[in-house]
């Protein structure tokens, strides 16, 4: 008793000091872009879906249903539709859907750095995508370089122009020049030495400065389909970066007084599953470490445990024969009763299925006794006289109910057996 208590202790200070060193070691993220509900790494969406549901008054709510399923919802009350993805390519069956609910008086916002050719055709407008590269950011990022600038445009009665600064590789995509819609919301200032275009009469250049729309908007019917091409601001990192959620809830407060829904249903399906309480473990390091200590623990108290209970394995005999014994026995029951006919009758059932199976001779049968002695004197060898005796003698005991000592009994089933053995 008093080791195990050491034991239980000293599990429980490791344990202890595993939690300590693992809450003080620098965390380490995961920069992958998911925009995922329940991602809380820099570029998921689950601190951004979070802020947004505690500050819009009009309401935000999250769904995972697609544009077209979101359009054959019956419903009277107009609303703002938030799309973001890295990679949104529209079939033609959703731009549809986009179109008919912007129709009615819908605001969508599309935020993504592909929007597919359908959509790009519809509305005229044409994108440049840049890939990105998580090294590429942390590279810049340590190396204390200037940032891109984004200066909004739009709305300048209700916000005052001001310009937002971010790393490169999270707004290096942008529309082109020549595919204005009616009203540009955000422009990036790129520097001329640095952007090279076949007509500069396509974009909107001062002196060695030209600006590349980043967000706009196109009024379609009663509502409006808002265009951004800066995905990865609409992340944890992007809401919390500084000042710059401002430019976050400009382009927000292009819905109106809408309530806003943020679909789900054009992101990749691994960031879409709802975390289990095993998974949030999983994704925080000192939480999944601290699930490994547990499970470890569990399985050394488990092995300590069945060492010291285990038994001894009992050793199991071999079944004796008691055949012997058995014979025996029956031999004192015939003994103490007397009944020797019953022997005989017994043993005569014997003699006369072994005939039977081994030479095909029935000496049950009184008609055919010539055919059988002469039969089993051949099988034999013992003399056609003394077998004809011995079956004629014992008859009367087998079925006359003859009374015979056990010395009678001894000769007659000495006999039997003679025939028997040299069958």
């Amino acid at each position: 008793m008093k080791g195990s208590r050491w034991f239980i202790i000293f599990i429980a200070a490791f344990l202890f000091i595993m939690f300590a060193i693992e809450y003080h070691l620098p965390k380490n993220f995961v920069w992958k872009p998911t925009f995922g509900h329940y991602d809380e790494q820099p570029f998921g969406c689950a601190i951004f879906d979070s802020l947004l549901s505690s500050s819009l008054p009009q309401g935000y709510t999250f769904s995972k249903k697609s544009l077209y399923q979101l359009e054959q919802e019956d419903t009277t009350q107009r609303r703002g539709v938030l799309v973001i993805s890295d990679n949104l390519r529209l079939s033609d069956v959703d731009v549809n859907a986009l179109l008919k609910m912007a129709e009615r008086g819908d605001k969508i916002m599309l935020v993504s750095t592909l929007f597919g050719r359908y959509l790009e055709d519809t509305l005229s407008f044409r994108s440049y995508y840049s890939y990105f590269s998580p090294m590429a950011l942390k590279k810049y990022a340590t190396s204390f370089l200037l940032k891109d600038s984004l200066c909004w445009v739009g709305d300048s009665a209700v916000y005052p122009r001001q310009t937002f600064y971010f790393y490169p590789q999270l707004c290096s995509s942008y529309f082109w020049g020549d595919s204005l819609p009616e009203r540009v919301l955000a422009q990036k200032v790129l520097e001329s030495n640095e952007f090279k275009y076949e007509t500069e009469a396509d974009s909107l250049v001062t002196d060695s400065v030209t600006y590349m729309p980043v967000a706009m908007s196109r009024q379609w019917g009663k509502g409006e389909v808002i265009l951004v091409s800066t995905p990865l601001i609409f992340t944890n990192y992007g809401i919390l970066d500084g000042k710059n959620a401002t430019y976050i809830f400009r382009l927000l407060s292009q819905m109106g007084k809408l309530p806003i829904v943020r679909t789900e249903g054009y992101m990749k399906e691994t960031a879409q599953v709802q975390q289990s309480p095993f998974r949030y473990l999983l994704a925080h390091q000192p939480l999944r470490w601290a699930l490994y200590l547990t499970m470890i623990t569990i399985i050394l108290f488990m092995i300590f445990t069945a060492k010291r209970r285990q038994r001894a394995i009992p050793v199991i005999q071999e079944p004796a024969n008691k055949s012997l014994e058995f014979t025996e026995l029956i031999g004192t029951l015939y003994f103490q009763k007397k009944d020797h006919a019953d022997l005989v009758r017994k043993k005569f059932s014997y003699l006369a299925e072994e005939l039977r199976r081994e030479i095909q001779v029935d000496i049950e049968e009184v008609e055919d006794d010539e055919r059988s002695f002469n039969r089993i004197a051949r099988k034999t060898g013992m003399d056609i006289q003394e077998i004809a005796e011995l079956i004629r003698e014992v008859r009367p005991v087998i079925y006359g109910g003859r009374t015979i000592d056990a010395d009678q009994m001894k000769v007659y089933i000495d006999k039997m057996n003679e025939i028997i053995n040299h069958i």
